[in-house]
């Protein structure tokens, strides 16, 4: 009996090749990526994006948020508002939060990575199904842009999603990590 659970088990495997696939994205993959958004996201409700953020993505983002069961968590790191840049990041920042974003800002935060998913706990066990991209892109005008050159890999291996979606979870509750609203009233921003 253990022998053919065991080979059930491997059959199931095979037949999700998908779980193992990992696509490399250069530049050029990545703009495509940031392009299509919204149709790389849809069917998980639970988007999780660290980086720092511009105009150029926001509108996306936006229409994302308006579906009611998405939600949308960001962790940016350290903005310098007496840079121009970082002023318009803090910026697209305030309206996708009046757009219902959840954002908070870290001032250790160097990862770049967005997890979207879905949890699903089956008895004891919680599974998650989603998508991970890492590398060192962020959602900004310069990588979306293809002004740098920036590499990383996306991938639907459930283990992944789980370690991405628990580094976010650990980084989002830290004492370090404070929501843009106390960010902008200690006059940071």
């Amino acid at each position: 009996m253990a022998y053919e659970e065991f080979r059930k088990k491997i059959v199931k495997l095979q037949s999700n090749v998908n779980l193992f696939q990992v696509e490399f994205l250069d530049r050029d993959g990545f703009k495509r990526f940031a392009d299509n958004l919204y149709s790389n996201v849809d069917g998980w409700t639970k988007i999780c994006i660290t980086g720092y953020f511009s105009e150029t993505i926001r509108k996306s983002l936006e229409s994302i948020i308006e579906i009611p069961q998405h939600n949308i968590r960001l962790i940016c790191p350290f903005l310098d508002v007496k840079k121009s840049r970082d002023r318009k990041n803090l910026e697209a920042l305030r309206k996708l939060a009046n757009a219902g974003a959840e954002i908070k800002v870290n001032d250790r935060l160097h990862a770049r990575f967005l997890v979207a998913y879905v949890k699903a706990q089956k008895h004891d066990y919680i599974r998650y199904q989603g998508l991970l991209l890492i590398g060192s892109f962020d959602f900004n005008t310069e990588c979306i842009g293809r002004e740098r050159y920036d590499a990383g890999i996306k991938t639907r291996h459930p283990d992944l999603v789980r370690s991405a979606v628990e580094l976010f979870e650990q980084i989002w509750n830290e004492t370090e990590s404070i929501h843009l609203e106390e960010f902008i009233k200690k006059g940071k921003g």
